[in-house]
């Protein structure tokens, strides 16, 4: 089987999805157009910072590429250690029938409760009595994002120092493309212009002069010695000052123009890299050729089992409960029309399904990879889910560089595995940065919840989300990798939050008199596997010769409120079939404040 025939296969399905289930889950189950403009929370609400209604086309950026960071390119770059077979399946299958529907009911959830967060809103449709906990969850998640995003960023800084100009040239860019849109400029034409100068950059930061500067290869100077040796915790701390900056000014200074060109970046890659498909195929290119196996007969002896594994591993590019966090945190309070909801929240999932694709296949093909021999040397000697980032991403990279060349081919490799990268490491930063304007909205949520007054305030909320992050991040002796304590968890813990979040809108559902079996099954799904993933992985903890107490510790309260919620959400669920329609939520989904 080629490539072309799997990439062909794989985008009918996944238009399908979106054209056909994708409507019906909008309309029928979550009723989407039921609620007039007027009272979306980006108006009712307004206030110029977080709550402000955007054009659906700068919002969809905004939301795709946070959603997506590296995480759907990371996760299928590691799990075709089992075949390119599950991993096309559960990325196809899982992003149209659990992850979009996942984030748009996300979505709608938020946008009718004043754009709210799905753990505040746990109080109202599940009980008072889970909201903090679900609350503290989601931070601890968060926290976790933080500290290794950071880390992950100023690593590839570290080995690909021409990729830096770029990155940091576009928060200028960023800033001067909002501005022109908000007096009313084409975002087609300036943000065209900005990935020109982010492009010039690329150029400019692969010569050997600014190239060396940039990796503090100063000669004999004191600075560029102390920088050098120190250059990942420089960029750390860059960034994480970078993110305090971005997360407390208004949306559409900086936050909406930057995804913006991020999505245009997205955008022309994948294009260019269909291009390059598209021409490989005409050609008949023996770069199309499929060198790994569909199922993998010898994976590595440290692999963990494909099932239940294959689902944590994966996470993005089919379902994840960061995707919860984006829909109710910053997307709602940004979404001018409800009838925008069905292409943000479900859409931009179909999408990121197809990026994970596009990963896959780049590391399963001669573009990525020479020959089964050179695949399996990388895939079944030892398993690549651990250690460092840039071994996981190679295939991607180099066969993402291939397919692009084919299609442009006056432009060097090298060039081109730069642009792979500066697009992976935009998307990295605008999570990053998304995530603790976030982390600022949980910590308001919970100080209103708890009392302290002082904490509801943005600015205390956002230097409490940066600080602490930080000080994970450069806990003592780390050297900036102090988030990797808790990260071997933490793909467990993100898709524990997905079926948490399924936990909510299935009860939110039950509670109004709207269908309940489009959550309801993909909630039983995850149950069970991320389930099985939890326990098994904490039988390892526990097992280890040095049990790490910091992971148990956070393991174990995500499956204690699993089991929790999951009891709330059955009790709900029984008492709105036994009592009929619910009177504390209404049928649009308007809960009533306690």
């Amino acid at each position: 089987m080629s490539i072309t025939t799997l990439a062909i296969s794989s985008a009918i399905v996944l238009w399908l999805g979106y054209r056909f289930y994708g409507r019906w889950v909008a309309t029928s189950v979550y009723g989407l157009g039921e609620v007039d403009d007027a009272q979306m929370p980006s108006r009712s609400q307004a206030n110029g910072i977080d709550f402000v209604p955007t054009k659906r086309s700068i919002l969809f950026g905004h939301h795709y590429v946070t959603i997506a960071g590296a995480g759907p390119i990371v996760g299928p770059a590691v799990a075709v250690t089992w075949g390119w077979l599950p991993a096309l399946l559960w990325v196809v299958l899982g992003s149209v029938l659990i992850g979009a529907v996942h984030d748009l009911g996300a979505l709608v959830l938020s946008t009718r409760n004043q754009g709210r967060s799905i753990g505040d809103l746990c109080a109202e449709i599940l009980s008072p009595r889970v909201r903090i906990l679900f609350l503290i969850f989601i931070l601890l998640a968060l926290w976790v994002v933080l500290a290794v995003f950071a880390f992950i960023i100023s690593s590839l800084f570290v080995d690909r120092p021409e990729s830096i100009l770029a990155v940091w040239i576009e928060i200028p860019l960023a800033i001067l493309v909002g501005w022109q849109l908000m007096r009313g400029k084409s975002l087609a034409i300036w943000g065209g212009l900005a990935l020109v100068v982010m492009y010039a950059c690329i150029g400019i930061g692969s010569t050997e002069s600014v190239r060396s500067f940039l990796a503090f290869d100063w000669g004999e100077s004191g600075a560029g010695n102390f920088l050098s040796q120190n250059a990942g915790i420089f960029w750390l701390v860059m960034l994480f000052g970078y993110s305090w900056i971005a997360s407390i000014l208004p949306v559409q200074t900086l936050l909406q123009p930057r995804d913006a060109i991020n999505s245009h970046q997205l955008f022309l890659a994948l294009g260019a890299l269909i291009a390059g498909l598209v021409v490989l195929s005409v050609s008949g290119s023996p770069l199309l050729e499929v060198v790994a196996p569909a199922i993998n007969p010898s994976p590595p002896e440290d692999a963990p089992l494909l099932f239940p594994f294959l689902f944590i591993t994966i996470a993005c590019g089919a379902v994840s409960g960061f995707h919860c966090m984006v829909a109710s945190g910053t997307t709602s309070k940004q979404l001018a029309s409800e009838k925008d909801a069905r292409s943000i929240g479900f859409g931009a999932m179909v999408l990121e399904g197809g990026l994970a694709v596009i990963v896959i296949l780049c590391c399963v093909s001669a573009a990525g990879f020479a020959n089964g021999e050179e695949w399996a040397s990388k895939y079944s000697s030892a398993w690549v889910g651990k250690g460092a980032l840039l071994p996981r991403l190679s295939g991607f990279i180099e066969g993402g560089a291939a397919f692009i060349g084919a299609a442009l081919p006056f432009f060097s490799p090298a060039f081109l595995a730069t642009v792979i990268t500066v697009v992976i490491i935009s998307f990295a930063a605008t999570t990053m940065d998304s995530a603790t304007r976030i982390q600022r909205y949980v910590i308001e949520e919970l100080a209103r919840a708890t009392g302290p007054r002082l904490l509801a305030n943005r600015h205390v909320a956002t230097a409490l989300a940066v600080t602490s992050a930080a000080a994970l991040a450069l806990m003592a002796d780390q050297g900036g990798k102090g988030g990797l304590v808790l990260w071997p968890i933490f793909g467990v813990t993100n898709q524990l939050l997905a079926s948490l979040t399924l936990v909510v809108l299935t009860t939110w559902q039950a509670r109004r008199g709207r269908p309940i079996l489009p959550t309801l099954i993909p909630l039983i799904f995850l149950t069970v596997t991320v389930g099985w993933a939890a326990i098994t992985k904490m039988g390892d903890l526990l097992d280890a010769a040095s049990i790490q107490w910091p992971q148990v510790m956070v393991l174990g309260f995500g499956m204690m409120l699993q089991l929790w919620m999951l009891v709330e959400g059955m009790l709900c669920m029984q008492r709105s079939s036994r009592e009929g329609q619910d009177d504390r939520i209404d049928a649009l989904g308007v809960v009533q404040l306690d």
